[in-house]
């Protein structure tokens, strides 16, 4: 029986028949014999596999919940609709394009995440209230005719996003005591977890840690406690390990990416498999107002086998980031 929440390889009907029409429309064309018996066959699969690739996501060739979101996401061009402050917050790529010409007009839109959240509301504003438009936060048609009437004047430089967060990065307190940190898992890695929070306790920092298969649920938890690091613990039935971390086509997590290759660094020291570290825009890393990561480990009786190892190269990793957030720079 067909689950109603995923559609994967031999499933048939509209739902498919929808997927399909959404791939094509996106450049991903697919068999059109699969197209018109409706049907998910091997060129379906691949095709959403490729999206899935394009997009950061994971490439199960499956639609799940994320992937069906993204991709209602992808068919938002600016201008489409109004966008605005509600809640929840919207998403889209016309939101990724609104920060990204704002950002390169030199206005702070924070991390350009295509959410709409306040420092997109803010950076709007600013740039309203520059070229005498009611300064209402919205972004309708007499902001967005204006935002494209002015693109020549971007600038070629650094997003203003990027530098501010490498400038908080420099500043902030090299010191693991007291900082607010976030260890969340799905799971399957509970010991790893409880053994790597209670490894950064020891350190006297002050943590929490998160078993929640919602990542949109751990993403709020961890912005509520306001963490100034979130590490995502995940056992795979594979013989592979990915530290993956914040990042689209126009910008990443600066603080992210470091940490990544922090944590990298630890478990190649560990684990028979090298790490891979990867640009992803999981719901996870995407959600998370903080540097975040997150480390896909396995084999399972590797990683089992040698939990606190794992724990205490982790803790190491993540003290030392906080000693020097920009040491890999690229």
């Amino acid at each position: 029986m067909q689950n109603k929440n995923t559609l994967e390889i031999g499933d048939t009907g509209d739902n498919v028949h929808s997927l399909q029409i959404r791939l094509s429309n996106l450049g991903f064309l697919i068999n059109s014999f699969e197209v018109t018996k409706k049907e998910f066959g091997p060129d379906t699969q691949e095709k959403l596999k490729d999206f899935q690739k394009f997009r950061g996501l994971k490439t199960s060739g499956i639609l799940d919940e994320t992937t069906k979101a993204v991709l209602l996401e992808a068919a938002f061009k600016l201008g489409n609709r109004q966008l605005y402050l509600q809640s929840p917050m919207l998403k889209g790529d016309d939101v990724f394009e609104l920060q990204t010409q704002l950002g390169k007009l030199g206005f702070d839109v924070g991390r350009i995440d295509g959410i709409f959240g306040p420092h997109t509301v803010n950076a709007l504003i600013d740039f309203q209230k520059n070229f005498g438009l009611i300064e209402d936060g919205i972004a309708g048609h007499e902001t967005v005719r204006n935002l494209q009437n002015i693109k020549h004047r971007e600038t070629s430089g650094t997003q203003i996003s990027k530098i501010k967060e490498i400038e908080n990065l420099r500043i902030q307190s090299s010191e693991l005591k007291s900082r607010h940190l976030v260890v969340g898992h799905f799971g399957n890695s509970a010991t790893l977890a409880n053994a790597t929070a209670r490894m950064l306790r020891q350190k006297g920092a002050k943590v929490i840690d998160l078993n929640n298969p919602d990542e949109d649920i751990q993403a709020k938890t961890a912005n509520g406690f306001e963490a100034e690091m979130y590490i995502g613990l995940h056992i795979e039935n594979d013989s592979y390990c990915t530290i993956s971390y914040f990042k689209t086509k126009n910008s990443q997590s600066e603080g992210g990416f470091r940490l990544a290759t922090q944590c990298s660094k630890a478990i190649t020291k560990i684990m028979d498999v090298k790490p891979s570290t990867t640009g992803m825009q999981l719901p996870i890393l995407r959600a998370t107002k903080m540097p975040a990561v997150l480390c896909a480990l396995g084999p399972p009786g590797e990683v089992v086998e040698k939990t606190n190892e794992i724990a205490a190269g982790l803790t190491e990793a993540i003290s030392n980031w906080f000693k020097d957030p920009l040491e890999f720079a690229e």
